[in-house]
């Protein structure tokens, strides 16, 4: 039995088989993909966008149940539902034939929490969220999954979750390896996925469907290259030039950074944007980073061999170096430690000798190579 959403149209499960879509589309070609080879001391987490009436999860559970101890992993299973369903509306639908116990009824208690959570077993946990998705990517939670059932509604009736900034969300909320499975095939839904950074399968669909399609996010040296990602950074001194060289006595500022989940320590500078040139881009930089505007000097590194980015695989970095003076005493926050953030901001600068600063000190490979090259001029 199924359900019909007047608000969207549509019914909850499919008329062909709510089971049997369910286990095709979600447990064969997601859950069972990922699980196989895991064992009792790994966690394998599913996200679900649209509980619905539940039956992806329970169908889960029972798999999970159904493994042998030993390849058993934790199961932490998170749904995504801003309209969970009443005691009322869920008369009839008989979801007890899925899996035996109260299982069913646990999973929708307290509709009008914005969370609840149930302890399946010792070993696995299923949270229920009462929001959707957009609201979910402005939370705090940013634990990466492994598998998503991507269960909304169809494109034509929730337009705003099957494009290319949803996917893009997705994608970061999956593990390298992990995999988006879905009932829906539009040519524009598998450009949008692959636009995002997905490797996209088109698999046989379920009875009534002749495709689904299987989302991996690929780790980060497999990813398929899809654009330029210009930077402009500067070692900001503060001595005065000699000439177009540094001051060996001179200090050069160090910018610490917490980015994607790592304290990094990096040159000071950002990203091109449309519209600007690399001096362009410096200036503006500094006026957004430090307050206070710079002295450019002359260009003395670029890029010359291939680059991947360390955060979004899918583009080639490009970088230019500038050398920099300050038109002003700074004005800004200095640290003498490093990663001494000042709530809630999360970037801190320092000044450090120039003759001291070692390949060591910087996180990233470009910035290590820039730095021998300012060396070599003093």
């Amino acid at each position: 039995m199924t359900l019909h959403s007047e608000r969207f149209n549509q019914t909850y499960h499919s008329r062909h088989g709510a089971v049997t879509e369910s286990l095709h589309v979600f447990l064969n070609a997601g859950w069972h993909h990922q699980v196989t080879g895991l064992s009792s001391s790994d966690t394998i987490r599913v996200l679900e966008l649209g509980l619905g009436t539940g039956l992806n999860a329970l169908l889960t559970l029972k798999a999970w149940q159904g493994l042998t101890q030993d390849k058993q992993p934790k199961l932490d299973y998170v749904a995504l539902e801003p309209f969970p369903l009443s005691a009322k509306e869920r008369e009839g639908l008989e979801m007890q034939q899925v899996i035996d116990g109260a299982t069913e009824s646990d999973i929708h208690l307290h509709p009008d929490k914005d969370q609840h959570k149930v302890d399946w077993a010792p070993n696995a946990r299923f949270t229920r969220v009462r929001c959707t998705w957009q609201d979910h990517r402005r939370g705090k939670s940013r634990a990466p999954f492994d598998v998503i059932y991507f269960d909304a509604f169809a494109p034509d009736t929730q337009p705003e979750l099957w494009n290319i900034d949803r996917f893009r969300e997705a994608f970061e909320w999956l593990t390298p390896g992990g995999v988006l499975v879905t009932y829906c095939a539009k040519g524009a839904v598998r450009r949008a996925m692959e636009e995002a950074g997905f490797k996209v399968e088109r698999r046989p669909g379920p009875p009534g469907k002749r495709e689904m399609l299987r989302a991996t996010r690929p780790h980060w040296q497999d990813m398929v290259l899809r654009r330029f990602n210009v930077r402009v950074y500067f070692f900001l001194l503060d001595r005065p030039l000699i000439g177009n060289r540094p001051d060996p006595e001179s200090q050069v500022l160090l910018s610490d950074e917490f980015l994607s989940g790592k304290n990094c320590t990096k040159w000071p500078g950002g990203g091109l944007e449309f519209g600007e040139g690399p001096q362009d881009c410096a200036h503006r930089e500094a006026l957004e980073e430090l307050g206070q505007d710079i002295c450019l000097g002359p260009l003395i590194h670029a890029t010359g061999n291939f680059v991947r980015s360390s955060w979004r695989g899918e583009e080639q970095v490009l970088c230019q170096y500038y050398l920099a003076t300050l038109k002003e005493p700074p004005a800004f926050r200095v640290s003498a430690q490093p990663f001494d953030y000042p709530s809630p901001n999360v970037e801190s600068f320092r000044w450090t000798p120039l003759h001291s600063v070692t390949q060591e000190d910087l996180s990233f490979e470009v910035d290590r190579d820039a730095l021998s090259t300012l060396k070599s001029g003093l």
